[in-house]
């Protein structure tokens, strides 16, 4: 054999073993993982479910994929079998719909260690559109699933919902449901998302990111303002009901947990638009790409109080929309505000503890 090969058999093997120590190094950034949020608008009035369902579980198909995926607005049981049939391999499916009609699904790339279930408590202000859900049986729901990723040492609460559609007191009375859920399991972290039917700059966008110590994982992404053009309903949407545009599609995200890490927003996009003329839904999906940070965030003293006085401010508004309902079922959710108001003003108990633990 000549000089000539030697070199270049000596150079080619140290450029494939250099090749496979590069493979085997590993990653050093924070682990991190995906959550997609879409209303998949599948009741019985929704036109071409069927194909517009096929185009959603091939772009959930592509790359790069969201460890998670939340749907709302996923009815009927041909509905659920068209997205279990398509996405099953790639993920583990939790369709509580099945059991009753509450429309949403969650799908993962992880270990599912636990799932719940809980319809809310005031489902209905009795109006029209609420009686025909009634005769459908058709609920609005939270459906909780704790997981747990590849290489990441903690489980994660997620939840996921559909807030009701027109009354902003059934939507607050649902908002504490879910906080009512968070006190008593505050091991993990929370990540929520689904259709909360209140724009941004609502009472109950604002009374659930304060009760639930959460951040508005979109928003972070976009600098901490949403720019003037946003919308997840959009009044160029074909599908759409409104001539308006709206946002009622969010990821919100909740650090308090006895891990001592955080979560930190690294991306944020509205996607799963489909066509101008062929739209996926009349929703647009929202993704948000999380890392899991090895230290915990640490929030200042002043901005914690900067907090508190903002949520006296936007409970005062609820109390008032809540006092206004006649009904009896809205009377124990106007005690508990009020004793949620008092827990921060005397800066004691048990909503009082986890407020402060916002981070």
């Amino acid at each position: 054999m000549t000089i000539a090969k030697i070199l270049v058999l000596g150079t080619l093997f140290f450029s494939v073993t250099g090749r496979a120590e590069m493979y085997w190094q590993a990653d050093p950034r924070p682990p991190r993982f995906c959550l997609q949020n879409f209303n998949a608008y599948g009741p019985i009035y929704a036109s071409k479910v069927e194909e517009r369902t096929e185009r959603m579980t091939g772009f959930l198909q592509g790359i790069p994929k969201c460890e998670v995926v939340h749907l709302q607005e996923v009815w009927n049981d041909s509905h659920i079998d068209q997205i279990e049939k398509s996405l099953s391999r790639q993920y583990n499916i939790s369709s509580p719909n099945r059991d009753a009609k509450i429309g949403v699904m969650s799908l993962f790339m992880g270990d599912i260690k636990g799932r719940q279930t809980v319809d809310f408590a005031v489902n209905n202000e009795g109006g029209i559109l609420d009686t025909v859900r009634g005769a459908f049986n058709v609920k609005k729901a939270y459906h909780v699933v704790r997981a747990s990723f590849y290489e990441m040492a903690e489980d994660f609460f997620f939840m996921n919902t559909h807030l009701h559609p027109t009354s902003q007191a059934v939507r607050l009375t649902q908002a504490l449901d879910l906080l009512q859920w968070r006190l008593k399991n505050q091991d993990e972290k929370l990540i929520l998302s689904g259709d909360f039917n209140a724009d941004i700059d609502s009472v109950e966008r604002k009374f659930l990111m304060l009760t639930l110590g959460a951040r508005d994982a979109m928003e972070e992404s976009l600098g901490g303002s949403y720019p003037q053009w946003y919308c997840t309903y959009c009044a160029g949407n074909p599908l759409g009901w409104m001539l308006s545009n709206h946002t009622f599609d969010y990821i919100f995200f909740s650090n308090v947990g006895k891990s001592e890490t955080s979560l930190k927003v690294l991306d944020g996009q509205v996607n799963m638009r489909g066509t101008p003329r062929k739209p996926l839904s009349d929703h647009y999906g929202v993704r948000v790409e999380f890392s899991v940070e090895p230290e915990k965030s640490v929030v200042a003293a002043e901005v914690l109080e900067a907090r508190r006085l903002q949520a006296l401010e936007v409970f005062a508004v609820a109390e008032q929309i809540l006092k206004q309902q006649k009904e009896t079922e809205f009377q124990p959710y106007l005690r508990l505000l009020q004793d949620l108001s008092n827990q921060l003003k005397s800066r004691s108990g048990t909503f009082n503890t986890y407020f402060e633990k916002f981070h």
